[in-house]
């Protein structure tokens, strides 16, 4: 057996027995933490502990005050409202601006309007409207909303009439309806609306109201995340605290209770019993301080996981299980967070990786587990013997299960990560392998290439003789073709001087014949 086989071997046998330790220590933290003290210390609703607009509007509050406004708003939506709240200040409202001395000009036509009974007050942004809307009643109460819709934003001056047409119906959308009177022609072109200071009145009504909703939401809510923040904090300190001292507490328990039984028996068992006792009380003394810092980073994590609730809260609904479950995920979110930001000294990224990834699936299976719990609670009442006790049984099963779920998924993450860290593994030695025979054929190629180089070069050269060449072929047969044709001009200029030659003798000859003749013909004539 080769020294990378032994270690592999022990490594293999370090990671059964940190199983078995791992099965009992998560066994344990589960049925201290997520499944005995914090259903015993959080009372979790559907929702989490402030109420959404959202969850409002579905009937999920959080508390009973929001509940009763829940009911008001739904009488309201299914059985109308009563005005006179909202129309109580208008005669007196009215008749302080009929006192002014300034002209009183209308709001939607910009005409003068004349002081008398044809001249209204209206709410731009309608009563009935903000009577009928969620955020109203959910952060304001009834003196809030009268003083919302009869804030000088939204109370303005215009013709009767009009005010009579548009009714409870949103000011744009009236604008732009036909009007059965006067057919042909929309509201706003039958009653001289002027359109633009019309949209100017609409919206700057709609900013006020709008940002009384917001205000009042941010001072209701805010409020309440702060007092729900701050009793989440102390809970969750607490119980990471008592988790830490707990849990070392019972480990002790069982260490003291395996030592009692490996004794000799001779030994008084009273002697023991106190022995064990102090080393089991100075166990958990030694763990004060690790509690303090759990119950710091469990306050901090109790107060994020109630911002982090609400927040989900107002994109959708979550139960009750699932509150409880990203309060517990939030402690490993964190764990996680500060190994990433601030690992150990001589830890390698893959050494990072695996803790981290180690947390995260504690957090997973813990919250998979949570879920589980309501399956067994609900087979276990199937049961009529076991009905009534339903409520204990089922967490410490699903407690029980989910520690050794866990125990093992962190066994496979473990085997995972040392696969991937082993230098004598299978798939290392291969990949070692095909990187030597790489370089081999990086080497014989890179050795091709410098003998190809080497002949290009030799090919160059021959390339620049055969063009010495070619340039001298090219030279003589210009001069050949020089000299031929030199040549033939003169071979023509030859044969054209030897045919005129021929020519010039012919002529003589001719002429010499005809000397003779007339010479011959003279002396004939003397005799």
């Amino acid at each position: 057996m080769t020294v990378a086989q032994l270690n592999r071997t022990q490594l293999k046998e370090q990671r059964l027995q940190d199983l078995l330790d791992s099965c009992q220590d998560q066994v344990l933290q589960q049925i201290i933490g997520p499944f005995g003290l914090t259903p015993a210390m959080f009372n979790d609703k559907d929702g989490g502990n402030v109420t959404t607009t959202r969850n409002f509007e579905q009937g999920v509050t959080a508390t009973k005050e929001d509940q009763q406004s829940y009911e008001d708003w739904q009488a309201v939506i299914n059985g109308g409202y009563d005005r006179a709240a909202y129309d109580a200040e208008l005669p007196g409202k009215r008749k302080e601006i009929f006192k002014g001395d300034k002209p009183i000009i209308s709001q939607y036509t910009g005409n003068e309007l004349t002081k008398d009974g044809q001249t209204h007050l209206d709410h731009v942004v309608a009563a009935k409207t903000i009577e009928t809307d969620s955020r109203a009643h959910l952060f304001m109460s009834q003196e809030q909303r009268v003083a919302t819709a009869n804030q000088d934003a939204n109370l303005v001056v215009a013709e009767g009439r009009i005010n009579q047409s548009m009714q409870d119906k949103d000011k744009l959308e009236w604008a732009e309806a036909q009007r059965k009177a006067d057919k042909g022609k929309t509201n706003a072109e039958s009653f001289g609306v002027n359109k633009e200071l019309l949209e100017q009145t609409d919206k700057k009504a709609k900013k006020a109201v709008n940002g009384n909703f917001l205000n009042q939401q941010i001072k209701k809510q805010g409020a309440e995340l702060l007092t729900t923040g701050a009793k989440d904090a102390g809970k969750m300190a607490l119980r990471q605290a008592l988790g830490v001292l707990i849990h070392e507490l019972v480990k002790g328990v069982f260490i003291e209770i395996k030592k009692l039984f490996n004794t000799p028996k001779e030994e008084n068992i009273i002697d023991k019993l106190i022995a064990a006792i102090k080393r089991v009380a100075k166990r958990v003394l030694a763990k004060f301080k690790d509690a303090g810092k759990s119950a710091l980073g469990g306050g901090i994590q109790g107060f994020f996981s109630n911002l982090l609730t609400f927040l989900i809260n107002n994109l959708i609904k979550t139960s009750a299980k699932v509150v409880t479950i990203i309060r517990e995920s939030i402690k490993s979110i964190w764990q996680a967070v500060k190994f990433i930001v601030n690992p150990p000294k001589n830890l390698s990224a893959l050494e990072v990786t695996r803790e981290v990834t180690k947390i995260l699936t504690v957090a997973v299976a813990t919250g998979l587990g949570m879920f589980f719990e309501e399956a067994i609670q609900t087979f276990i009442m199937s049961i009529p013997i076991l009905s009534p006790i339903a409520g204990i049984i089922a967490p410490a099963i699903a407690a029980i299960l989910t520690g050794v779920a866990t125990a093992l998924l962190v066994y496979g993450l473990d085997r995972f990560f040392d696969w991937l860290s082993d230098d004598g593994t299978q798939l290392l030695s291969a990949f070692e392998n095909n990187l030597d025979a790489m370089k081999d054929n990086i080497n014989k190629m890179a050795s091709w290439i410098e003998e190809q180089y080497n002949q290009s070069q030799n090919y160059v050269e021959i390339a620049a003789g055969y063009g010495d060449i070619q340039r001298n072929f090219d030279v003589a047969l210009n001069a050949n073709r020089s000299a031929l044709q030199t040549s033939q001009q003169q071979t023509k200029r030859q044969i054209a001087f030897n045919q005129k030659l021929t020519t010039d003798v012919k002529i003589i000859t001719n002429q010499e014949l005809d000397v003779g003749r007339l010479l011959k013909d003279y002396k004939l004539g003397e005799h």
